[in-house]
């Protein structure tokens, strides 16, 4: 007898984790909870009662959807983790998604001027210019994972600007509200986004190992270049 199988996501990039299974394009179940970087102790159990609630088991999993970041150091960790003990064990097929993709994904190729960003620590973001880029442009994987480190001031530049600034992060949107408004708009299915970036992704990188693939973040020093730049004014940053 044929077993049915599916697609499973696991995105920790966030304070407020995401899971889910499809099958084909088909979102069969998901549950997003706020985990405030505390996944080692709800990932497992809410991947556990997703997959036992579908009538499911892991033999019926046959690849992972698993966003590689930038995000929080903690939680990538420990989502990679994760999904790469299930991939190594199970033998199954990870897909590495870029968060910030992600966000701007659903305004690529409408030659807008597009910014998307996420949170990385108390006073700064993760940001990347998606103009003009359209996923046929993006040729390799650097393409697909680099990323800036900016302080809030240093977004001046991309309001005056016009860009459209997207994101799936709350902490962004809470964070921005008072200096931004309404400038900031939100990712509108962030778990559709991730469905269809996997399936390009897989399509254009075909040989990409699991053991390979793995979560991306600030280091201090790039947090810290973002910080002096406040220190110094952003009047020369805003000249690029």
């Amino acid at each position: 007898m044929t077993v049915k199988k599916y697609s499973l996501i696991i995105d920790t990039s966030t304070k407020e984790s995401l899971i889910g299974i499809f099958n084909n394009s088909k979102v069969v179940d998901e549950n997003i909870w706020f985990s405030n970087n505390n996944e080692s102790r709800t990932l497992l159990p809410n991947l556990k009662k997703m997959i036992e609630s579908n009538d499911i088991t892991i033999r019926n999993i046959k690849e992972i959807y698993t966003v590689i970041g930038p995000g929080g150091f903690s939680s990538l960790r420990i989502g990679m983790s994760i999904a790469k003990g299930l991939g190594i064990t199970n033998n199954l097929k990870l897909i590495p998604i870029p968060s910030l993709l992600i966000s701007g994904y659903e305004y690529l190729d409408k030659n807008t001027k597009i910014l998307s960003i996420l949170k990385c620590s108390k006073t700064t973001f993760y940001i990347k210019d998606y103009t003009d880029l359209s996923f046929d442009k993006i040729n390799n994987q650097t393409d697909l994972t680099d990323f800036e480190v900016v302080e809030s001031d240093q977004l001046n530049y991309f309001v005056e600007n016009n860009y459209l600034i997207v994101t799936y992060d709350k902490e962004v949107l809470k964070a921005l509200d008072n200096k931004l408004g309404n400038k900031v708009r939100k990712t509108k299915n962030r778990i559709e986004s991730i469905i269809s970036l996997g399936k390009l992704i897989k399509s254009k990188y075909k040989n990409i190992s699991t053991i390979s693939i793995n979560p991306i973040y600030a280091n201090s020093g790039q947090i810290e270049s973002a910080l002096k730049v406040k220190e110094k004014g952003v009047k020369n940053w805003n000249k690029r």
